[in-house]
């Protein structure tokens, strides 16, 4: 890298949402305004949508996907949480979600959610949380010519099963998506 880049550590961008519909446009505002921040304004469109979807099928396999839900009759103890996080990781943007759902998108097969990764993405995977469920990554990369910045990244891991969304040093690497 040459001395006219600077080296940035950016932080990750992270939410505990109700899994309900309101969570999409909560996770995509967040994925937005995080590409934004870090200097990928041109991956901004494409992390909003990643986002929305990938929070719109755990909201769909975990949670009350109704639209208009009546509040006062939801049991807020028994509608399950998803976390989403949003960092940078050298010239791309990285949105984890998480939700409880164990059971990951079968990559012969997909579904809308995730044959929209095929296209917004540069690559995506998922694998088991520690304590239930899975987190599905995607990879929105940026200009080619965009510098790299260097970045401390873990994929999204709940260190508890109540869903606290933080990093973890130990979480599994990120691989490619299935050809």
């Amino acid at each position: 890298m040459g001395s006219r880049y600077k080296a940035v550590l950016c932080p990750a961008a992270e939410l505990t949402l109700l899994a309900l519909h309101t969570a999409i446009s909560i996770g995509a505002t967040l994925a937005r305004i995080a590409a934004r921040n870090w200097d990928l304004a041109a991956v901004e469109h494409a992390a909003e949508q990643a986002a929305a979807h990938l929070i719109a099928r755990a909201v769909e396999t975990t949670g009350d996907p109704d639209l208009s839900p009546r509040y006062p009759g939801i049991d807020f103890n028994r509608i399950p949480v998803l976390g989403i996080r949003a960092h940078r990781r050298a010239d791309a943007l990285i949105i984890d979600v998480w939700d409880t759902d164990p059971i990951p998108p079968n990559p012969v097969t997909l579904d809308e959610h995730m044959a929209a990764m095929v296209v917004l993405a540069r690559r995506w995977a998922t694998y088991p949380a520690q304590c239930g469920g899975k987190v599905i990554w995607a990879e929105i990369a940026g200009p080619p010519h965009h510098p790299a910045a260097l970045a401390t990244v873990h994929p999204l891991q709940p260190q508890a099963c109540l869903a606290v969304v933080a990093n973890a040093d130990n979480a599994a690497p990120y691989v490619e998506r299935p050809a």
